[in-house]
């Protein structure tokens, strides 16, 4: 995938402390956090410039492992986080943090931090990560970049029971290849533009023929429809997937594969071809003969962050929102002025208006950054899961 520029969120990833919990325990759908073993105490420092030096150069060779395409970037910047319509979403689940109090939750971050859970925050495209799992060794799967394969507990979890599920129902299949999920904390992973919150996973495809290996283009003759269907098919019914980013020469084979078996033919057309209400799961994206783009909804580390919100900022782990105001400048106006009244930066003010001076002219209008408090969102509503008549 091409390397793109990094967003907003890098700036906040310093500021992340290292919390790691590692389980695997293949369930549909968690209805608790995992109990890791306890971590080290929290330190009050950012990550050191050493630790973030290693990372950026574990990225960098990782790069090697992607080869680059310029129809790559179509995967992830031109889809986004599907919020699915009220009157399809599935039923609100007891969440593990209902019930707690903002003073529990404060406690809990400050000296257990582990029992929240895994925090997905933000977008694919512009979050971050707390309280990782990294994807464990599995004889059914390896890991191309391990460094750089950390989720929530639900995706992994998700992961190791689709991947386990194929591997059962089809005896003596060749391990899979994983590619990247995410970084320890999150953020900015070189050379996507998501994979930034644990929810999106690049997995390799079944062949016919040879082993799997990493990145070998498929084609309908050599792709393993009866895997890759079951795949596909465990994913829609055992997981929470979102969506899945396959190139459309390899779809069409697929699809007629499981309607050929017998699967019921519109609910196999509704998965690749959308409907009127819902959009397709297997989504076609130019760069995507090689590997499976997975992102899954994570109802407990999405709303566990939406919950957190507030508490991550004023504990200094994620920075205040940020947006902007219009302000018409008023003759005797400088950027210096506007700067100490709203209380932002000339630096600030230069960027949101892509100012290359410093000169503003009055009777004009000019956004001003605003870092604004923290605030309670409508809590995601995660669709239900599209199974089979």
């Amino acid at each position: 995938m091409r390397r793109v520029p990094c967003s907003r969120w890098g700036a906040v990833l310093a500021s992340l402390w290292l919390l790691v919990a590692s389980a695997c325990h293949p369930a549909p759908r968690p209805s608790s956090p995992p109990k890791p073993p306890p971590p080290p105490p929290i330190s009050s420092k950012p990550a050191s410039t050493d630790t973030a030096a290693g990372e950026q150069s574990a990225a960098a060779g990782a790069e090697d492992r992607y080869p680059e395409d310029d129809s790559t970037l179509q995967d992830e910047s031109n889809d986004t986080d599907q919020v699915p319509p009220s009157d399809e979403a599935a039923p609100t689940a007891p969440h593990p943090l209902d019930g707690l109090t903002d003073q529990e939750l404060a406690r809990r971050l400050d000296q257990d931090p582990a029992s929240l859970g895994s925090i997905s925050i933000g977008s694919a495209h512009s979050g971050a990560l707390l309280n990782s799992v990294q994807m464990p060794e599995g004889p059914y799967w390896t890991l191309v970049d391990p460094a750089h394969a950390w989720g929530t507990h639900e995706t992994v979890d998700y992961l190791c029971h689709a991947l386990t599920a194929v591997a059962e129902k089809f005896p003596g299949t060749a391990p899979v290849a994983i590619g990247h999920i995410s970084a320890k904390r999150g953020g900015p992973l070189r050379p996507h533009v998501s994979h930034q919150s644990g929810r999106d996973v690049d997995v390799g495809l079944y062949y016919l023929g040879p082993p799997n290996h990493w990145y070998a283009p498929a084609t309908p003759k050599n792709i393993d429809a009866p895997r890759t269907w079951f795949l596909i098919r465990t994913l829609v019914t055992d997981t929470d997937i979102e969506m899945i980013l396959l190139d459309r020469s390899l779809q069409r084979p697929i699809e007629q594969y499981a309607i050929d078996i017998g699967e019921p033919e519109a609910w196999v057309r509704g998965l690749f071809r959308g409907t009127e209400k819902l959009p397709p799961v297997v989504r076609h994206a130019p760069g995507h003969a090689t590997h499976l783009h997975l992102r899954f909804y994570n109802p407990i580390a999405q709303e566990s962050a939406r919950r957190l919100l507030p508490l991550l900022v004023a504990h200094h782990l994620i920075r205040p929102r940020v947006y902007t105001i219009t302000h018409v400048a008023k003759r005797g106006d400088t950027l210096g002025r506007l700067a100490r009244k709203f209380g932002t930066t000339v630096a600030a003010i230069r960027r949101a208006n892509g100012l290359r001076g410093t000169v503003i002219i009055a009777g004009r209008s000019y956004r001003i950054p605003q870092h604004g408090r923290a605030y309670f969102t409508p809590r995601l509503r995660i669709p239900p899961r599209r199974l089979p008549p």
